[in-house]
């Protein structure tokens, strides 16, 4: 038997998340173990390993939210739902103080600079987008991206120089 994907690229896709989750986590731990280095022996060794942790765990949530969510609660919207769990495990691990696992590899994802995972997450997130769109949509909205996306950009990067150029020291 075998299982129709409802696109082609879905498996170029899977394998670039896959290869993209394991770059993260190399850089994860070099981080981690550049930290160690600097910080001397008063610091307990987080095991490289525990970077994988939150990653999984974070999905197996997600997953179990959606399920939830699209059997018993239509009326919630699934990213809100996501936001108010990510908020509340976010406050739930600066608060406790115990030594688990996911608290350490938490702690090895909130060091890890933003531009790297806007750089390596956001090609691929389009991609998967662009790859999905209908070509008969995409005419019928092109008029509106020219007229809203690129003078609106320009608009709103040039109003927030100038905000930040005469609000700013």
């Amino acid at each position: 038997m075998r299982i129709q994907s409802n696109s082609i690229m879905s498996p170029y896709i899977a394998s670039w998340l896959i290869w993209t989750f394991l770059f993260v986590t190399n850089i994860l731990v070099s981080a981690s173990e550049e930290k160690e280095n600097e910080e001397g022996d008063g610091h307990h060794e987080i095991p490289p390993a525990h970077a994988v942790l939150f990653p999984a765990f974070t999905l197996t949530i997600g997953v179990i939210a959606f399920y939830i969510i699209t059997r018993y609660a239509r009326v919630l919207p699934f990213t809100a739902v996501l936001f108010l769990i990510g908020t509340l495990m976010g406050i739930g691990a600066s608060t406790m103080d115990s030594e688990n696992q996911l608290n350490e590899s938490i702690s090895l994802w909130t060091d890890i600079d933003s531009e790297v995972l806007l750089l390596i997450f956001l090609p691929g997130l389009i991609f998967k987008d662009a790859a999905g769109q209908s070509v008969h949509m995409f005419r019928i909205a092109l008029g509106q991206m020219l007229l809203f996306a690129f003078p609106m950009v320009l608009a709103g990067t040039t109003l927030t120089a100038c905000i930040a150029f005469y609000i700013f020291p």
